[in-house]
């Protein structure tokens, strides 16, 4: 499977723009997670391309960092940290509006979905969702996540 720049990308500004509230970094690993796994799940294909590491906070994209950081060299995003306790919170600002017109029409229905379904939600409850599914729970830590299991997934 081939990583799909374009789609990555747009998806990317795409969750920024209209699912930010609590929507820090690895919010936006768990949109990615669903967004691929459940086009996956409908259609035996991913949006992005990327496949996933089972991590400790669920289910990462293996492409995720390199292609923020191109983002923000093009300008297309700025990636704020702030300090919290012995870390730090992220933020996103857009530069540009995401180009709908890169995805297909179900892939445009499931992104709308998965801004509807998980707007509200914290970082600490979505991240606890994909614990308690197959693709994570089937896998080992640092091990690549299998798409196979994305049937199990019964959100949205």
């Amino acid at each position: 499977m081939a990583l799909n720049k374009s789609k990555y990308k747009n998806a990317a500004l795409y969750f920024m723009k209209y699912c930010n509230k609590y929507l820090g970094a690895t919010k936006l690993n768990k949109l990615f997670y669903y967004l691929d796994f459940i086009n996956y799940r409908e259609r035996k294909v991913s949006v992005t391309g990327d496949y996933y590491i089972h991590n400790h906070y669920g289910p990462t994209p293996s492409s995720f960092e390199g292609v923020l950081s191109e983002m923000v060299e093009n300008k297309e995003i700025e990636v704020i940290k702030d300090p919290c306790g012995d870390s730090h919170t992220t933020s996103f600002i857009i530069k540009k509006d995401p180009d709908e017109d890169v995805f297909k029409d179900e892939e445009k229905k499931l992104l709308k979905s998965i801004c509807k379904e998980f707007l509200d939600w914290s970082t600490d409850k979505i991240v606890e969702q994909t614990h308690l599914e197959s693709p994570w729970f089937y896998s080992k830590p640092f091990e690549k996540v299998d798409y196979n299991y994305s049937s199990d997934i019964d959100i949205i």
